[in-house]
């Protein structure tokens, strides 16, 4: 079975195979994490657990990446909502994907986005790690 957990746990997070990080959101900008953020990313850092991050990876800077280094340390996998953030070309993991057809043609147009072509009805693909900085 896959073990969730909605809270962080006392122990080492060595006993899970993989998290997935959604802790903050594409706006964040900050040099460092307040309490109890900067125990959640130390723990995680600390664990030999796969990293799956959402958008972008917390505690980056969403254009300029880990600049400050508090941060998470570098995903396994990178899954950008929409487009991805200029963060992503900072990005060095094995998978990156693009996940959700959410960007109307008249809106990708007006600000020039690169939008890659979905197979049939799918919502995410697989970028290769030198497309996530032209797109």
């Amino acid at each position: 079975g896959i073990k969730v957990s909605a809270k962080m746990p006392e122990e080492s997070l060595d006993s899970f195979g993989l998290i997935v990080d959604s802790m903050f959101g594409f706006s964040f900008k900050g040099t460092s994490a307040r309490a109890p953020f900067d125990q959640i990313i130390a723990s995680i850092n600390a664990s030999k657990a796969v990293i799956v991050s959402i958008d972008v990876p917390s505690g980056w800077h969403v254009e300029e990446g880990n600049k400050s280094g508090f941060g998470l340390r570098e995903p396994e996998m990178l899954v950008s909502l929409t487009v991805p953030k200029t963060c992503a070309t900072k990005f060095k993991g094995k998978f990156h994907m693009l996940g959700g057809r959410f960007v109307p043609p008249s809106l990708a147009q007006k600000f020039k986005l690169q939008i890659p072509a979905y197979e049939g009805a799918s919502q995410c693909l697989q970028l290769p790690s030198y497309n996530a900085a032209r797109l």
